[in-house]
């Protein structure tokens, strides 16, 4: 089974570097479905953004699509 990657919007301010727009110094975060590769985490957020008004988004901001490996898990049996 290949390992999901989250897809993650982050609205970030422009004072703040692509490099250093994160999680934790996002303005704001919108959790995206899953994917199964980094291509189609790209892809799905482009779509994502293009299909709602995500980005709409004021002067000052920008927008930064992040791909997270989901860390699952053990269950006990």
């Amino acid at each position: 089974m290949k390992a999901m990657l989250q897809i993650m919007i982050l609205v970030c301010s422009m004072n703040l570097s692509p490099a250093d727009c994160q999680l934790e110094t996002a303005l704001d975060v919108i959790s995206g479905p899953q994917a199964q590769s980094v291509v189609a985490c790209g892809l799905q957020g482009q779509a994502l953004i293009a299909a709602t008004s995500i980005a709409r988004r004021g002067p000052g901001e920008y927008i930064k699509i992040k791909c997270s490996r989901v860390v699952k898990t053990a269950q006990k049996s």
